[in-house]
Order: structure tokens, then sequence, then C-alpha cells
């Protein structure tokens, strides 16, 4: 009997240990998927002729898609995660097809596909390792940075094609890959978690009020994320006119950072650092760096500002994030946290196209982040509380 104890522990041990390089893998192609507009969007709004607010507009639609995506993820991790990728196969060949005037629209639906995977995937990570639950989202993370990191590059070949079809035919074959093993494999090992999903879940004994401070630096977080994302390869290309390459370096360089980061911060680094420590010090970085981007003037200072932004950006997600899921694991977190990434990028945009500059734009990301430094203290003060202090001294069980 005990032989055959062992032997089903290991057994599931192993099929939970390839679930998660599974998932882990699309976190990583949703990351390359979320940051896609960003590095198209240079040849897009030259295909289409689009003013900075509009494209501004295609960012907003993304994201309010993805949030949206996160408050329609419900308990049931397998059927969303399904729904989201299947919903991303649809919408990549839809993109391969898409007009000018059906754009808009598909990127919405992209977004909520990317929104209901990315959800599911980190709340089915958050309910296998609870109490390791900070840490493994710095990985899942990581994965899903890492995504985002490669991408420009990836993507740069594709840049010199006559059309964008075969990019976007390249996402549904590699989502449909993955609704594949959602539907036929992660039934199982999904379903085995949720059967214990009551047990796990946090008790709902914090008030609202006490975790509005972490909700809204969270948001601010993933704007200033989002919008530097989304905005660096414009505003490097029209630095630079000449170097298309050059302008993708600079987002990668971003991307790089956040990877870099948030791999440092998922080892023993965070317990002996401390994450308040942690958090103001990236913080700080976060703010100063876009700064730095706001007053560069040449390409060189560009790519080392977005290189330092996203060391500084990297940390603040996902530690917010292990916060606020030690208190309510559900998906309206995500939902309100994406807002930022739908608000942000958009205001950018209006700005740049209001006083004909991007340099403006980017004033609000700026904003967002010394916004950051503000709000810090009372989130801090309210993670210090007893509700939530079991949540601010996990570190030092990594």
């Amino acid at each position: 009997m005990t032989n055959q104890r062992n032997s089903d522990v290991e057994a599931l041990s192993g099929r939970r240990t390839l679930s998660s390089l599974v998932l882990g893998t699309g976190f990583g192609l949703t990351g390359a998927g979320t940051v896609m507009l960003g590095v198209l969007l240079p040849t897009i709004s030259q295909k289409w002729g689009l003013p900075d607010d509009s494209a501004g507009f295609l960012f907003f639609l993304q994201f309010l898609g993805s949030s949206l995506g996160a408050l329609l993820t419900g308990a049931n991790r397998h059927r969303s995660l399904m729904r989201g990728y299947g919903l991303l196969v649809v919408s990549a060949c839809a993109l391969a097809f898409s007009e000018v005037h059906m754009l808009f629209a598909v990127f919405f639906f992209f977004g909520l596909g990317l929104g209901m995977a990315m959800t599911a995937t980190s709340l089915l990570f958050s309910d296998r390792y609870g109490d390791d639950r900070a840490a493994k989202l710095e990985r899942l993370n990581f994965a899903w940075s890492a995504g985002a990191t490669a991408a420009p590059v990836l993507f740069l070949p594709f840049l010199h094609m006559a059309s964008l079809r075969p990019l976007f035919f390249m996402f549904q074959g590699l989502f449909l890959l993955l609704f594949v093993w959602a539907t036929f494999k992660e039934r199982r090992e999904t379903g085995s978690a949720e059967s214990m999903l009551d047990e796990s879940l946090p008790p709902n004994a914090v008030p609202l009020a006490s975790l509005l401070p972490l909700v809204m630096l969270a948001m601010f977080a993933v704007g200033v994320e989002g919008t530097l994302s989304g905005w660096l390869t414009t505003y490097s290309h029209r630095a630079d006119l000449q170097n298309a390459g050059g302008a993708v370096l600079a987002t990668s360089l971003f991307w790089f950072g956040i990877m870099l980061s948030r791999l440092v911060f998922s080892t023993r680094l965070l317990a002996m650092m401390g994450r308040q420590r942690v958090l103001r010090l990236a913080i700080w970085c976060a703010a100063a760096s876009v700064a730095l981007l706001i007053a560069a003037h040449n390409p060189t200072t560009i790519r080392v500002a977005a290189g330092l932004a996203g060391l500084g950006v990297g940390p603040l997600y996902p530690l917010f994030l292990s916060f606020l899921l030690e208190r309510s694991a559900r998906g309206w977190i995500f939902s309100v946290a994406g807002m930022g990434s739908a608000l942000f990028p958009w205001l950018t945009g209006l700005l740049s196209a209001h006083y004909g500059s991007l340099r403006y734009g980017l004033i609000v990301p700026c904003g967002a982040a010394l916004l950051m430094v503000v709000l810090l203290p009372a989130s801090l003060r309210a993670a210090g509380s007893p509700g939530l202090r079991r949540s601010s001294d996990l570190s030092s069980e990594f």
C-alpha cells in the first residue's frame, strides 16, 4: 500500500511538473502576444496612416479586452484556459485577414483571449503553490517576460516581409497547440486543483478598503509596463528614423531588464533584501528611468533608459500580486490591475497627438511612477496590518 501511494505521489508530481512546464511556455507565448502590437505599431501606423491617438486606442482596446478576460476568469480554471486559447486561435487568424476597419475589434478579442489565458494560468499556479506563491509567480512572470524580451527580435524578419500574415499564422498554430493541450491533457491536473479550491482560497477577512492601495499600485505598475512596452519602439524609431533594428533593440532591452530583475528576485535574494526594500528601490528606479527617457535626445540614452526602466518595473507587479492573492485569489484583481495597461497607453497616445510629440505622452507613465512613490507607504501599512502580515512575511520562507 505504501509503495502504491509513493508511486501515485511520484506520478502526480511528474504530471504537475510537465503541466507547469507547458503552461509556463504558454505564458511566455502570451508575453510575446502582448507586446506584438507595440512592435508592429510603426508598420501598422504607416500602412494604414494611423495617428498617435488612433494607435493609442488600439492599445486601449487590446488591454481593455485583457482586463475583461481577467474578470471573466472564474473558479473553473481549466474552462477559462480553454476559452482563452480558443479565442487567441480565432483572433490570430482574423488578424491575418483584417483591414483597418476590423483591426480595432480584432485586437479587442485578441486581448480578451490573452487576459483569460494569462489569468487562468496565474491562478492555477497560485492554487498549486500556495506556500511558495511569491517565488512561483516571479518565475512564471519571468517566463512571460522572456517571451516578451525575445519577441521584438524574433519579429524583426517579419517586419521586412510584404505582409504580416506569416507572423499571425505562426501565432495561430502555436496557440492551437496550447488549446489542444488545455483541452485533452490539462483537465485531470486542473480538476484536482479545483477540487481543493474552496479549502485553499484565503479567507475574505480583510476589508476591501485595506486592499485598495495595493490594487492601485498594481494598476500603476501594469500601466507603466504596458505603456513603455507599447510605445518604446515608436519613440526610439522617431529618434533614429534610419535604424529600425535600433528601435526594436530599445524594446528588447526594456524586456531584458524586466526578465533579469524577475529572475534575480525569484531567488533567495528576495528574502535577504526584504520585500519592502525591493519595492522601494524598484519604484524609485522606475520613476527615475522614465524621467531619463523623457529627457533623452539620442538613441543611446533612450536604450540605456529603457533597460533601467525594465530593471525597475520588473519586480513590481509580481510582488504586488503575491500580496493580493494571499487575501483574494479572484480574477477581479487581474482585471482592475489590467485597467492600467488599457488606460495609460491610450492616454499617452492622446497627449502625444495633442502636443505633437510622444515625449509629452510619456509624461503619463512618469506620473504613474511618481504616484507609486507616493502610494507605497500607505500600501505597506496595509500590508503590515494583522490581516496582511502573513503575506508580507512570506518572503522569509523562500
